[in-house]
């Protein structure tokens, strides 16, 4: 299996004519290992403030919940302990939970507040799925309502599984940009389908590009952001440069950059 993966590889990066470029770093629910170390809690105001130290980090990464009470918080699962969940809890108990490192659960507005000190620094904004589309569609117009009253269109870009909730978003901001997420090739779409929609980008997991190393190069001709995941080592950041995708998304900084 080893044998196969590597020679798949090596087909992906000859497919490729972009020649050796550096891609941008994007971090995995902010800046949470030193080495391949975690030493603090993903998707915290902790993780943020550590990516926002590093000039060389092109985004940060963060997933946004809708809470029962139709507040917006920052966490990538939806349960956080026994008996407390992003979606069934109110933010008054997520707020009084601590997380292992003693961090609290942010609010959408919290985050965005401490993001907005480096405007340089790109905030991707993932919609987590939630149990409805009427409550996903009510999450993404409060998430554009936050953007919106902080003036801070120009440094969000919108991802998601959710094919409706990307459509969603630019029904609602026609000049948003919005990234495709996939893991599998069941949910990725091929290029000029993501041009129909209006999607800016794609976040495709390596096991979809081992199957079309090609689209990378028709993503790049046809002006979509190519968002490679997971890049934990060198080698897999070699073949984001051979292939010349525009980001690399990261759960270990320090091993990956430049």
């Amino acid at each position: 299996m080893r044998k196969v993966l590597i020679l798949a590889l090596a087909a992906a990066v000859l497919c490729s004519c972009a020649g050796n470029v550096r891609p941008k770093i994007l971090v995995h629910r902010g800046l949470v290992s030193e080495g391949t170390q975690f030493v603090t809690d993903e998707n915290t105001l902790d993780a943020l403030r550590r990516a926002q130290e590093h000039r060389d980090i092109g985004a940060v990464e963060f997933d946004v919940h809708l809470t029962r009470d139709s507040q917006l918080v920052i966490r990538h699962d939806n349960r956080i302990a026994d008996g407390l969940s992003c979606q069934g809890s109110r933010l008054e108990e997520i707020k009084a939970y601590t997380l292992p490192h003693g961090n609290k659960i942010p609010t959408l507005h919290e985050w965005l507040v401490q993001a907005k000190e480096t405007p340089w620094l790109r905030q991707a904004l993932e919609i987590k799925v939630q149990k409805n589309q009427q409550l996903e569609n009510l999450m993404i117009s409060k998430c554009i309502d936050e953007i919106k009253s902080l003036g801070m269109e120009d440094q969000i870009t919108f991802l998601s599984f959710s094919v409706e909730g990307l459509k969603e978003v630019l029904r609602i901001c026609p000049d948003a940009q919005v990234v495709l997420n996939s893991s599998s090739l069941h949910g990725s779409m091929p290029p000029e389908e993501v041009k129909a929609n209006g999607f800016t980008g794609v976040s495709y997991n390596i096991s979809v590009i081992l199957n079309h190393p090609e689209w990378v190069g028709q993503f790049r001709d046809l002006g979509i952001e190519t968002y490679l995941w997971m890049v934990n080592c060198p080698y897999t950041r070699s073949i984001a440069e051979d292939l010349g995708f525009t980001w690399i998304t990261t759960d270990f900084y320090d091993v990956v950059k430049y």
